[in-house]
């Protein structure tokens, strides 16, 4: 099912969120000792979540949060006790929303409910992240081959479907995409008009 990353030193912890994990099919790839480790180990596995005791590892959780988001690697649930909820308020941010702190006790179907739940939305943001990525450079793309077509079309006093198909010969005769052909005419324009 999802590969996890455990960072907890609590024993009787460790073990019930391990054996619960287990026992709903998840992938327990690693257990990490301390915030290098840790983060060793998630660039390394590339985990699908990380689940983290709070205090895991002092003052370095915060930066650890930081470092996943910003690198787009995984979401972290971090596990902690009701009487550490007025420390973790001061770590919540707003718009962080797969980064989340979980009140133990919790119940096994409620968590993996929740870390399954938090997976999921993950990997769908991941998903519309690598959508918007190819949008974005297609759209590019056909900003440039425009602007291409246009200078061939007053160079060359070529009709727009012919500076069309001279982008997609110059494309095919050197092995190289479209965009890159239509930079190099851009780039070839902008030096040539000085």
């Amino acid at each position: 099912m999802f590969k996890v990353i455990l960072a907890i030193k609590n024993q009787k912890l460790f073990s019930l969120v391990k054996n619960t994990l287990i026992e709903n099919g998840y992938t327990v790839a690693d257990t990490a000792t301390d915030f290098a480790d840790c983060l060793r180990k998630i660039r390394v596995l590339k985990p699908d979540i990380v689940i983290m005791e709070y205090g895991f590892s002092v003052g370095s959780m915060v930066e650890m949060i930081d470092i996943l988001k910003n690198d787009r690697i995984c979401p972290v649930v971090i596990l902690a006790n009701q009487a550490q909820r007025s420390n973790i308020e001061s770590v919540i941010l707003e718009d962080d929303e797969f980064n989340i702190f979980l009140y133990s006790p919790f119940n096994k179907w409620a968590f993996i409910s929740f870390v399954e739940t938090i997976v999921k939305n993950w990997m769908k943001l991941r998903k519309l992240e690598e959508q918007v990525r190819k949008l974005q450079d297609d759209l590019e793309t056909r900003k440039l081959v425009e602007r291409a077509k246009g200078i061939l079309m007053k160079e060359l006093k070529l009709d727009e479907e012919s500076a069309m198909r001279k982008l997609q010969k110059l494309s095919m005769d050197h092995q190289m995409p479209i965009k890159e052909v239509a930079k190099r005419i851009i780039e070839w324009k902008l030096k040539n008009s000085k």
